[in-house]
């Protein structure tokens, strides 16, 4: 039977990259037998409420009309930025999703620092069972897509080293040094950087995460929050569907 999991992200792009990661993650953790093609049979990706979203926003405009609180302390202590968004999810996901096994929780971290303490407040709580998964981006998505970039050609690599000029860093290795911030012509905005990098073309976007080896993407992911996404995948979401083999592919 198929596993289903809900997805609460920022945007449509966060929630395509989130989850075109965790497939290829949950590929690569039960490796002895799970590929693509038995993928779609064996997970389902609750992304949409009556044909849009789910997205943080959304959520909060359902709880509120299905009457869903989240007001309250976590374990005695005030909940800290986005603790009574992710209890708010959680608590609706839970009694309006049938057979759900898991929530996946995608943020941006932005500027606040104490994102993921606040997230992971909300999984403390009991859920009954209802695996969670936590994907905070540092700065932001951006930098998750930035890190996958690996040069196609020369005209890539001049783009690369002239960032690399700009930056003072190679934003590819370093995207946790980025900055989140509403201009997004600014020269650390990790919007600016991804669109110089990739030219704009979402295909090629598509490409740094869809493609990259996951061992790249997790050497270079131990700052931006990527590798603490992909293990939370492989160990919290892998088992559900089957046995996590050893070690690690690309």
């Amino acid at each position: 039977m198929s596993r289903r999991f809900a997805v609460v992200a920022e945007a449509p792009a966060d929630h395509r990259t989130a989850t075109e990661l965790a497939d290829r993650a949950l590929i690569d953790a039960i490796n002895d037998w799970l590929d693509e093609d038995q993928l779609p049979h064996q997970r389902e990706w609750v992304v949409a409420w009556s044909g849009e979203q789910l997205t943080w926003k959304r959520i909060r405009t359902l709880a509120e009309a299905a009457g869903i609180e989240a007001e309250g302390f976590f374990n005695g202590e005030p909940g800290l930025p986005d603790a009574r968004a992710a209890r708010r999810a959680l608590r609706l996901l839970r009694a309006t999703v049938p057979d759900l096994e898991a929530v996946v929780l995608i943020r941006d971290q932005d500027d606040q620092e104490d994102r993921r303490d606040g997230l992971e407040q909300a999984r403390r709580e009991d859920h009954e069972g209802l695996v969670i998964v936590v994907g905070l981006a540092v700065v932001e998505r951006e930098a998750w897509v930035i890190s996958g970039f690996v040069p196609g050609d020369e005209d890539e690599q001049s783009r690369l080293d002239a960032e690399r000029q700009r930056l003072g860093f190679h934003p590819h290795e370093r995207s946790h040094e980025l900055t989140a911030c509403k201009d997004d012509t600014a020269p650390r905005s990790p919007k600016r950087v991804l669109r110089v990098l990739t030219g704009g073309d979402y295909a090629r976007e598509r490409r740094c995460w869809a493609e990259t080896p996951l061992d790249v993407l997790r050497a270079r992911g131990t700052e931006n929050g990527l590798i603490l996404y992909l293990d939370e995948v492989r160990t919290r979401l892998a088992p559900l569907i089957g046995h996590v083999a050893g070690g690690t592919n690309s």
